[in-house]
């Protein structure tokens, strides 16, 4: 008896700090996305919603945010002051699997921030969702991010994208993945632009560019597009060339469409 009533306080003298250093922590903010092209949602119950975003808020992954926002400023608060995920959950190959985009922001005394972001896929399983992938985590260059997806046969195409609204340039990549026994198998989609690379560190190969977007045109074909900013010397003026691909299943790529351009400053 003496043994046990020893064990039992070491575990709650053990537990006791753990519990009270987690109060410190900022709740988590879920938002789940329709992320569809097609308009298209996974049905979900309240209860396997609830289910999803318990277990999301246990898996916030805040030490490997943390390590990365402090390689950026060392005068940062221990705690992020604010944590929010994004997801998606789409269906494929017999499995639903939830898209997440994790993404903690850490404020300094000297008025500095870093806004760290990870993307995960989880495989919602019997026992309840297991991961099968997770990126490295990376400064966030821009506020806002979602999900897009479209049904390309029996696979989704996958779109997630930092910035590019409507009038901000932004960050984005398209990539489809593969259910393996032991994990996913991702394969990147993310075409590029010649003489426009960012130099990011992303999850992905990144697509910089203006409103960047992925949708059905009135063939339901899958389109990418984006708009770029440049100077026409013969013109004297400013073109937004507009920047198209199409995403081809039988060459798995998406492949490039004319480029147009339209006058949006004179000199």
């Amino acid at each position: 008896m003496g043994k046990r009533g020893i064990l039992v306080l070491v575990l709650s003298l053990a537990g006791g700090p753990v519990s009270f250093a987690h109060t410190h922590v900022a709740p988590v903010e879920f938002i789940r996305e329709a992320a569809s092209v097609d308009l298209h949602s996974v049905p979900m119950s309240h209860w396997e919603e609830w289910r999803v975003e318990h277990f999301l808020a246990y898996m916030f992954p805040v030490r490997e945010l943390r390590r990365v926002a402090f390689e950026k400023n060392r005068d940062l608060t221990f705690w992020p002051a604010s944590r929010s995920v994004k997801y998606a959950v789409v269906e494929q190959q017999g499995y639903q699997f939830v898209l997440v985009n994790y993404r903690a922001k850490w404020q300094a005394a000297n008025s500095g921030t870093a806004m760290i972001s990870l993307l995960a896929i989880y495989r919602i399983e019997r026992g309840g969702p297991n991961q099968v992938w997770r990126s490295r985590p990376w400064l966030a260059t821009y506020r806002d991010a979602h999900f897009l997806t479209a049904k390309s046969g029996w696979r989704n195409v996958v779109f997630y994208q930092e910035g590019g609204n409507a009038g901000e340039f932004g960050l984005a990549s398209v990539f489809t993945f593969y259910n393996k026994p032991a994990g996913l198998l991702l394969h990147d989609l993310t075409p590029t632009i010649p003489w426009l690379r960012a130099e990011a560190r992303f999850p992905f190969r990144p697509l910089y560019g203006e409103e960047i977007s992925m949708r059905r045109n009135a063939a339901r074909e899958l389109i990418l597009r984006t708009h770029d900013e440049a100077f026409n010397l013969s013109m004297s003026q400013r073109v937004r060339p507009s920047r198209s691909w199409l995403f081809s299943r039988a060459r798995d790529r998406f492949e490039p469409l004319p480029v147009f351009s339209d006058a949006t400053e004179r000199k």
